[in-house]
């Protein structure tokens, strides 16, 4: 026979003699908001076992996951009113109150003690506040955004920023794992979490910027694109990039490879090169104003990467 204890959490087999795992009942999901992003991940949540109940503006998006078991709800406030778990993913800030704080709104059928898990790109003043007001009626506001493309997403390869009650967090792993397996743990702040992801789409946004200007001075100055794009292609994997970042972190600019003079002649020559050829080559202007703003400073003889202490002072 089988005996069951559930204060302490043991199971014991047959005769007693092997300890079994309890089976840890799955919270019920409902999923708000079935984008491009959304769709994908409220289906590897279906498809792990989870009871999931779906809204979305436009019906028709859910007919896929309706067929393939999800409920559907005729509002935010009724689809989490049947949840213990909301995860919401929509376009923008506007939306999220929108849907959050409306007339038949999240906050408006959220059960006590239930978790709202913000997959959504948002400020970070919007995630502190939605906290704020879930909190105002017994309920967890997390923020999750997740980072990666509708691919990622259909392959249950993303990854996400997770900011809010560490315990519901770690309690909630095994759910959020169904769709972003990559979790990072930014804080018991909702917004940091946001931050993160903004810092992540900037250097998402900031490498495509360089990729850009550096073919476009290239194809402008008749140099083959060929050529920069095996540069690219190697300058992303090169040791010395990497170790930038832990130079730039500690700030140890006294450690010199190449001087902050020496990089701003060099940005010099960048500029009057793309001028040669009318190209405005935004970000050396702004690498040129704050090398600078570097050897105004002082720091003329330190390591070039000084130039990044201008925006951290």
């Amino acid at each position: 026979m089988f005996r069951r204890t559930l204060g302490s959490a043991v199971i014991l087999g047959e005769r007693g003699t092997k300890p079994m795992t309890p089976e840890i009942a799955k919270p019920s999901v409902a999923f708000i908001g079935l984008g491009k992003m959304g769709e994908p991940m409220a289906a590897n949540i279906l498809r792990a076992g989870y009871r999931v109940v779906v809204w979305n503006r436009t019906q028709t998006k859910a007919d896929a996951l309706i067929a393939d078991g999800a409920m559907w709800a005729g509002s935010p406030a009724e689809a989490a009113g049947q949840a213990d778990v909301v995860i919401s993913s929509l376009a923008d800030d506007c939306t999220v109150k929108d849907v959050v704080r409306g007339a038949t709104g999240i906050l408006k059928g959220l059960k006590p003690g239930a978790v709202h898990i913000g997959a959504s790109t948002i400020s970070p003043t919007l995630s502190d506040e939605l906290e704020r007001e879930h909190a105002a009626i017994d309920a967890h506001y997390i923020a999750g955004p997740v980072v990666g493309r509708t691919d990622a997403a259909k392959a249950a390869r993303l990854m996400t920023f997770l900011g809010g009650d560490l315990t519901q967090i770690e309690a909630l792993r095994p759910l959020i794992a169904t769709y972003a397996p990559g979790i990072v743990v930014t804080g018991a702040r909702p917004g940091l979490a946001n931050t993160a992801k903004l810092i992540a789409n900037f250097l998402g946004a900031s490498a495509m910027d360089l990729i850009g200007q550096s073919l476009a001075l290239a194809e402008k100055s008749g140099l083959d694109p060929q050529i920069i794009i095996q540069m690219l292609s190697g300058f992303f994997a090169f040791p010395a990039t990497k170790d930038y970042v832990g130079k730039i972190a500690s700030r140890d600019f006294d450690t010199v490879g190449f001087t902050t003079a020496g990089g701003l002649k060099d940005v010099g020559l960048m500029l009057d090169a793309a001028e040669a050829v009318q190209l405005d080559l935004s970000s050396a202007h702004a690498l040129h104003a704050k090398l600078s703003a570097a050897v105004e400073r002082g720091w003329r003889d330190k390591d070039w990467s000084c130039f990044t202490e201008i925006d951290r002072q």
